[in-house]
């Protein structure tokens, strides 16, 4: 709850003071939470069934692009593996199991 009131209040403070730079700010924030639902839900499961269950991302520019975000099939796999190693996860499970079913995200 104090948690809760304290953003509360940061966002009345912000608006009530017309402090633009906070303004932007909050709505650039919570525009950015609205799409947390397409990004990290719907991109990487939908079309998917039980044998292929999470999409994944090979292409390097792209992983580039989305901060390594996208390797979602790896992620299912090992969920305990940072972010920052999933590009070598991947190689090594697509070296290990080079007939693995996996759909792309993009």
């Amino acid at each position: 709850m104090l948690e809760l009131t304290a953003i509360a209040g940061f966002v009345i403070g912000a608006f009530g003071l017309h402090i633009s730079f906070l303004e932007y700010h909050i709505l650039a924030m919570a525009t950015g939470e609205l799409f947390t639902a397409f990004f990290a839900v719907w991109t990487v499961h939908h079309d998917c069934d039980e044998e292929v269950f999470a999409r994944t991302i090979s292409q390097r520019w792209k992983n580039k692009l989305t901060y390594n975000m996208f390797y979602h099939l790896e992620h299912h796999l090992y969920p305990g593996v940072p972010t920052i190693k999933l590009p070598e996860l991947s190689q090594r499970i697509r070296t290990a199991i080079p007939d693995l079913k996996a759909k792309e995200v993009f």
